[in-house]
């Protein structure tokens, strides 16, 4: 379970940067004098309460999604809430981006809303079921957990088998060293074949 104040830190520490990046941009726009970024930023500038709304009821949604049950019963709720404030952003997106792109496609936003808010509505009930009550982030750590047992298991059992065979095959374990060993001796062979071979020129061309 993830703690209510790192939460609300991070979020509010997003928030806070994000702020700063605005006010750099509003600073610049007379430096960069163009139309386009001056109409970006502007966006932003009007959509700064959406925005502000979305990031306080993100940070509600999170919190009772971080709950147990039956604490967290109201996330689906909040989730939904969420959702309307994102196509609503959305919707003023496509609206801005139309000055620029033309287009006469006609979308209808109240129904894509309504739409939105059940389908989040209802899979977020089916996830606190699937869940089993719990936040995601203990099962998250629950499925880590078990991916290690597992691990764990496969490798003991590996390992079981490895020495089975080793046992058949009469074999003892195979060391680094050993290996190490084996490599010089091979290295040692060749330079000293090819050493020969050279000894065996020289000795014909002084004769």
């Amino acid at each position: 379970m993830r703690s209510i104040p790192r939460i609300i830190f991070s979020r509010i520490i997003g928030f806070i940067i994000f702020l700063i990046l605005l006010a750099i941009a509003n600073l610049l726009i007379p430096s960069i004098n163009n139309n386009v970024y001056s109409d970006i930023v502007n966006f932003f500038n009007l959509n700064l309460i959406l925005l502000l709304i979305l990031t306080f009821i993100g940070l509600v949604n999170e919190i009772f999604w971080s709950f147990y049950f039956p604490f967290n019963i109201i996330a689906p709720i909040t989730g939904s809430i969420l959702s309307i404030y994102i196509i609503t952003f959305i919707h003023h997106v496509y609206d801005f981006l139309e000055v620029y792109f033309i287009q006469n496609i006609v979308l209808p936003w109240q129904e894509i809303q309504i739409i939105v808010f059940w389908i989040v509505l209802i899979t977020g009930y089916i996830i606190i079921l699937i869940r089993g009550g719990k936040p995601r982030e203990d099962v998250y750590q629950a499925v880590k957990r078990l991916r290690e047992e597992r691990w764990e298991r496969k490798k003991e059992i590996l390992e079981r088998k490895i020495e089975k065979l080793d046992r058949r095959l009469g074999k003892k374990k195979v060391e680094w060293e050993d290996v190490g060993n084996e490599f010089k001796i091979f290295f040692y062979n060749i330079g000293e074949s090819l050493n020969n071979l050279f000894n065996k020129d020289k000795e014909k061309k002084s004769k």
